[in-house]
């Protein structure tokens, strides 16, 4: 009973009340002996470790991974190559005086002045528009591409598909699109997000 309501209530029992309560010898439970130690103990019996389930690990052969013939350049990791263009800088990225927002800076090189890759790629676009006028946009991997804008008409040597290295022609600076003076506006994108170029060139 000691023993129970030390278990149940958390109450000490001397070890003086538990020897009084061991059986006399040659009883029937003369068998069972009866330490003041005992309660002290976790009460579970030792146990000998038990081994791990050897089941067996089956490989399952991973499908050959089909890699498409990889474009001749390299990944583009946070900064381009070179600049461009030679020139000053006339206009920056943000927000001009009349609210309108600039995606680019312009660069002042003179008028058919080469236009070079900033760093290795994939053209992916050669065309011109009204804005823009004629421009080409390279694919440099990662998510991180450039725009190169206002180029002489019909100026461009590369073709959608080409790799390039940095340094290549692209080709010249002109006044195409919407602008007063010939310039070649270039622009960054990180996914579909333009980013300042300033923070990518060297």
């Amino acid at each position: 009973m000691c023993a129970v309501a030390t278990l149940l209530f958390g109450v000490s029992v001397p070890a003086a009340v538990i020897a009084e309560q061991t059986p006399a010898p040659g009883s029937v439970s003369d068998r069972i002996v009866i330490m003041p130690q005992a309660f002290a103990a976790t009460g579970v019996a030792s146990v000998s470790p038990v081994a791990r389930d050897a089941f067996g690990v089956e490989q399952i052969p991973q499908a050959p991974v089909l890699v498409a013939s990889a474009p001749a350049y390299s990944m583009v990791t946070g900064t381009l190559a070179m600049w461009p263009a030679t020139g000053g800088i006339n206009d920056g990225f943000g927000y001009r005086d009349g609210g309108e927002f600039h995606k680019g800076i312009d660069i002042m090189a003179g008028y058919g002045s080469t236009i070079v890759a900033a760093s290795p790629g994939v053209v992916v676009t050669v065309t011109e528009d009204g804005g823009w006028g004629q421009y080409v946009k390279i694919d440099h991997g990662g998510g991180i591409s450039t725009l190169y804008a206002h180029m002489i008409s019909g100026s461009a040597v590369v073709s959608v598909g080409q790799a390039v290295n940095a340094g290549d022609a692209l080709g010249s600076v002109g006044d195409t699109g919407y602008v007063t003076v010939a310039h070649l506006h270039f622009e960054v994108y990180v996914g579909n997000s333009v980013v300042d170029p300033m923070g990518w060139l060297p």
